[in-house]
């Protein structure tokens, strides 16, 4: 039979062919007095089984050692090893198809009920969401929305464990905790535009609540609260300056997390 009519018969094409003739996965057929390549039903076989593994997520690269024991006559390889391998590749496959299908599943239940799509926990979207609703301030409620955009930043790069944006939504969501951090952030907001020098006083003092604060509460602090070290900023690719532009701010934090880290001076001060 000729090459269409081989192809014809395997359910293929006859550019199918010619690609496994020079992958090694077909054999070149003898050729006839008048140049045609001659196929037999030993070919269609060998065809349809290669077409078989392939369409079972048999790479082609392995189908040909799968095979080995038809073309060479004895097993030269581990067919068994071989299947056993793919059928572990796909094992895995599945699970991260899972894991995709999971994490889909959640951004539809938050698109459904309303929520902002984003890669944070529902619990800290929605109290982060009743914090800025709560906020007596234009400036707090920027500063809110800032802290959701960093917090957020964290989760995709992996740098925040899950657990410190539950203990964060936690203390936001509580109604009686919540006025307490509503007011070191609106103190926090007030800072902006002004020099670190004049402000010396405002600095310390409202580094000291804030670290005080997250002390009390046992929870870790948020993005511009002082959560953003150097390992976190080095895997965003964001220092705390880009963070925190304003210099006043950014000493509040940087005191914070000094005090927080228990690099206290002898004076009781926060520097």
């Amino acid at each position: 039979m000729r090459i269409g009519q081989l192809a014809d018969a395997a359910g293929t094409t006859t550019r199918t062919v010619r690609h496994y003739h020079r992958l090694g996965l077909l054999e070149e057929p003898r050729r006839r007095s008048n140049g045609y390549r001659e196929y037999d039903v030993g070919d269609v076989l060998r065809l349809m089984r290669v077409r078989w593994l392939a369409d079972s997520g048999v790479p082609l690269a392995a189908v040909a050692s799968i095979l080995s024991d038809d073309a060479a006559g004895e097993g030269s390889s581990d067919p068994a090893a071989d299947l056993r391998a793919l059928i572990g590749a796909l094992n895995g496959e599945r699970e991260r198809l899972a894991r995709r299908q999971t994490r889909l599943a959640a951004m539809l239940a938050d698109v459904e009920s309303g929520r902002p799509l984003s890669a944070l926990p529902a619990e800290v979207v929605d109290a982060l969401a009743a914090a800025v609703e709560g906020a007596e301030s234009p400036a707090v409620v920027a500063a809110l929305r800032r802290e959701r955009d960093l917090l957020e930043m964290l989760a995709l790069s992996g740098s925040v464990p899950e657990s410190h944006l539950f203990s964060y939504a936690a203390t936001v969501a509580d109604d009686e905790r919540r006025p307490r951090y509503l007011a070191i952030l609106a103190d926090w907001s007030d800072l902006e535009g002004r020099e670190p020098d004049s402000a010396e006083a405002e600095i310390d003092a409202l580094a000291r609540r804030l670290a005080d604060y997250f002390e009390d509460e046992n929870v870790a602090a948020t993005p511009q609260s002082g959560v953003v070290d150097t390992r976190a900023a080095g895997e965003m690719a964001v220092g705390l300056a880009e963070v925190i532009p304003d210099p006043s701010q950014r000493e509040v934090v940087l005191r914070a997390q000094r005090a927080l880290a228990g690099c206290m001076p002898e004076d009781g001060q926060v520097r």
